[in-house]
């Protein structure tokens, strides 16, 4: 049958029109729970609806509890049918007291239209663990470059040297900034960094360094990059706050972390594997530590208590607890028998870690922020803007480095080259030789910041 020449041209349109509609879906792939709507849920809404908060009745820090039905039995989740879902309903609704996200401005239209679609495609899951928290599935993101030139300093929270002494990197705003320890120089900058970093560790064999960073109250993660390139190797961590500390074993087997969720985390650091997640304290886990011989990690917390876990099967140790502020700092005696503790009580505390009592204590002018264990001495900082010295053995200060403008934030030794590097909350970086406690730099950390800025050189 031949078809009239208006009906050929009426299914012709048709068809193109159909083509179209084909190529358009194929062009516009199924919405990624993971990619797409797990970042805009932790960015715009974990604040009120998460862990430590759940207004409403409510929270959606994983995809569980984001299925879940709110107090009053509404369902924030219903696939296929976003306007009985609360959570496009409410983001939507011309209601003020009821528009999410509250005292805020609307999500932008593209978004909350990119919430609607995902709904209407069937809210799929595209993750592994329904119950793990949105941080926890969120692939690896990439951090926003950090400004060409500082216009403020921002403070060193964190320093470290490289394993042969010639290199200190420091932390900086989305970036590590990489320095030479004998005349100040910047050598090169290291991007796609979380907005704050809180500490710096080399890998034993000098290839890796792993960092400790976040943005408090919204992501933590700890990463490896390669020193030389800058190139990021691995995430072996994602959180839902600040990663504050993380420490490699002698051995180079370990990895131990701490932060502001509360957990001390261990993993395997060849492979990146999590042994343990010890729920071990009950407030930001400030700073952990891992012993000589690798067969122990210690934490310690503004909860004011100090403990020592087996690293290998996880279990508690010991306990401590006769400090009575909140607790910044941690380090095992070089006996590996004896563990140091300070913090806010402006004392530093000697205990055995077998019947978790105390040995010695040293009275301090200042709180103790960072401290660290070189040889027989114990060197620590803090608000006292200072560097003291002490004796392991006795808990006896045996030097006092001064000419420090500001409380010390980061601190670092490099033995073989007797360098000790501290980092202030004014952007600064002094370097002093142990041997003689001489200065020997002191600079300011902050790319392009004040150009002309002096970079004093004392032997």
């Amino acid at each position: 049958m031949t078809l009239p020449p208006h009906t050929r041209l009426v299914l012709s349109s048709l068809g193109l029109c159909l083509s179209g509609l084909t190529s358009a879906h194929a062009a516009s792939p199924a919405v990624s729970f993971r990619q797409q709507i797990a970042p805009l849920l932790l960015q715009q809404c974990q604040t009120c609806h998460g862990p430590t908060e759940q207004k409403g009745g409510y929270r959606l820090d994983t995809f569980d509890f984001l299925s879940r039905k709110d107090d009053d039995g509404d369902p924030a989740l219903v696939p296929g049918k976003p306007e009985l879902s609360d959570l496009y309903r409410l983001l939507v609704t011309t209601e003020a007291d009821e528009r999410m996200p509250k005292k805020a401005a609307p999500l932008a239209p593209e978004l909350t239209e990119l919430v609607k679609r995902w709904i209407a495609e069937g809210a799929r899951f595209d993750g592994d663990d329904k119950t793990a928290s949105l941080v926890e599935i969120i692939p690896p993101q990439t951090h926003p470059k950090a400004p060409e030139a500082y216009t403020l300093p921002v403070p060193v929270t964190a320093l470290a040297f490289s394993p042969d002494g010639s290199e200190l990197t420091a932390s900086g705003f989305r970036e590590l900034t990489v320095w030479s320890p004998e005349d100040g120089q910047l050598l090169r900058r290291i991007s796609n960094v979380a907005p704050r970093t809180f500490q710096i560790v080399y890998g034993t064999d000098g290839a890796s360094i792993a960092v400790a960073s976040g943005a408090p109250g919204e992501f933590g993660e700890v990463r490896v990059y390669q020193p030389k390139t800058g190139e990021m190797l691995r995430q072996i961590v994602s959180a839902a706050d600040a990663v504050l500390d993380v420490k490699i074993s002698p051995d180079g087997r370990w990895i131990a972390t701490g932060g502001a969720d509360h957990y001390v985390s261990i993993f395997d650091f060849p492979t990146g594997a999590r042994r343990h997640r010890l729920a071990a304290h009950s407030d930001a886990v400030t700073s952990v530590a891992i012993s000589q011989d690798s067969k122990q990690v210690a934490s310690v917390s503004i909860d004011r208590a100090a403990k020592v876990f087996d690293i290998q099967t996880g279990k508690l140790v010991a306990i401590y607890r006769d400090h009575q502020s909140p607790l910044y700092s941690v380090a095992f005696a070089p006996d590996g028998k004896q563990m140091m503790t300070a913090g806010y009580d402006k004392s530093m505390h000697q205990w055995n870690i077998a019947d978790a009592k105390k040995q010695r204590e040293l009275a301090l002018e200042g709180n103790v922020l960072r401290m660290q264990v070189s040889g027989d001495q114990i060197y620590f900082g803090g608000s006292g803007k200072k560097i003291g010295q002490a004796s392991v053995a006795e808990l006896k200060t045996t030097r006092t480095l001064t000419s420090i403008e500001d409380w010390v934030y980061a601190l670092a030794i490099h033995a073989p080259t007797r360098r000790l590097a501290v980092g202030g909350y004014d952007g600064t970086i002094t370097v002093w030789n142990m041997e003689d406690g001489k200065q020997v730099a002191h600079f300011s950390a902050a790319p392009g910041y004040k150009d002309k800025a002096a970079v004093i050189f004392a032997r």
